[in-house]
């Protein structure tokens, strides 16, 4: 299931930039297509794997498995109704649909923690608050086809909390763990980060989200500060422990570090005050395509072969992860072209995203 839900995600990243110059879509279709369908899907599969690991429990059971299915078939019918294959009241359809997935996940992420063996990782609290945030934004988006004059207040509070909230709390939340597995050092601090800063996290993503959605400026520099503190100790601890592992030319941690400085620079964007910047001009191929890359070289061997830990996961991860450096130059030069004014930022982010999907391609059908 997660191993087909990372490479359908990694063909939509690389389908939603290149084929809205063939095809006449809506552009948002081609969000709704990467982020409903392809991210929001993988991060419930991914939150099924990394769960049970942050509370000490049992795994996914095999019908709470088949739940991101749900999620992905959301995303789709939503992508239809954008798409005016079905009436556009199926929008608020696809929402309730994905709400009572959501809710279930809700249940079950809940479940876990109180069934922990001892004190759950404090990571767990950021998925439970990204959960949150995806639910207000389904909330959001099935009203807008009820809610008609509200269209334009609701779409960019669903947007922004999904991007910010749902999507941003999840990663940070899972690369302040995933980046020190990659680079096969602990980090010691992270816990009790993590346990200080969701605070600031989850009020920087609801005043994006509410600022951007009702054009109050002021609040969304707030939020935009709120979400600097965790960021600016995420990057310090890692300069502290991991630099010359996030500047090899190989291995996850580079790609995971650019995305980090990639969200940063959609934050700083978002505020800029550029009409020019949308919500996902610089998060798309400057944040979300490093996310997905990183996470698919240190994860995919696992999740093609749960289990102990072999060399075979370890030429795996070698095999994915070869030349991530300069693949992470791609994509922070598709994160900063952008604000110094360049509109070609999707084209070294296209090329990086089209080389790993390469690679990947030939690593899962060898193996």
């Amino acid at each position: 299931m997660l191993i087909g839900l990372l490479a359908a995600t990694l063909a939509l990243l690389a389908a939603a930039l290149a084929l809205p110059r063939a095809l006449v879509a809506p552009s948002a279709f081609w969000a709704h297509l990467v982020l409903a369908m392809g991210v929001m899907s993988l991060i419930i599969a991914a939150m099924q794997h990394f769960v049970p690991v942050l509370s000490r429990s049992q795994g996914v059971s095999p019908l709470m498995a088949r739940l991101p299915v749900l999620m992905f078939g959301a995303g789709a019918l939503a992508c239809l109704a954008l798409l005016g294959a079905v009436p556009y009241v199926a929008i608020s359809a696809a929402a309730a649909l994905a709400l009572a997935g959501l809710g279930f996940m809700l249940g079950w992420v809940l479940a876990k923690g109180r069934q922990a063996v001892g004190r759950p990782h404090p990571g767990l609290n950021w998925y439970v608050a990204a959960l949150g945030c995806l639910a207000a934004g389904l909330v959001a988006a099935l009203l807008i086809p009820l809610w008609p004059e509200q269209h334009a207040l609701l779409r960019g509070f669903h947007l922004n909390i999904n991007l910010y909230g749902f999507v941003g709390l999840t990663a940070v939340g899972t690369l302040q763990v995933l980046l020190p597995t990659a680079a096969g050092s602990p980090d010691i601090g992270v816990a009790a980060r993590l346990q200080a800063d969701l605070k600031w996290a989850l009020a920087g993503s609801l005043g994006l989200a509410v600022g951007h959605a009702g054009g109050w400026t002021w609040l969304a520099a707030l939020g935009a500060a709120g979400w600097a503190w965790p960021l600016a100790r995420m990057l310090a601890a890692w300069w502290q422990g991991y630099r010359a592992r996030i500047f090899a030319w190989h291995g996850a941690s580079p790609v995971l570090a650019a995305a980090a400085l990639g969200l940063i620079s959609a934050i700083a964007g978002s505020v800029s005050g550029r009409e020019a910047l949308g919500p996902l001009t610089i998060l798309l191929p400057g944040f979300l395509f490093p996310l997905v890359v990183g996470a698919a070289s240190q994860l995919a061997p696992v999740f093609l072969r749960p289990g102990v830990a072999t060399d075979w996961h370890v030429r795996s991860r070698a095999t994915l992860g070869r030349w991530s450096g300069l693949r992470a130059l791609l994509f922070l030069s598709a994160a900063w072209l952008p604000l110094l004014g360049y509109k070609c930022s999707g084209i070294p982010a296209f090329i990086a995203l089209l080389w790993f999907l390469i690679v990947f391609v030939i690593w899962l059908f060898r193996d």
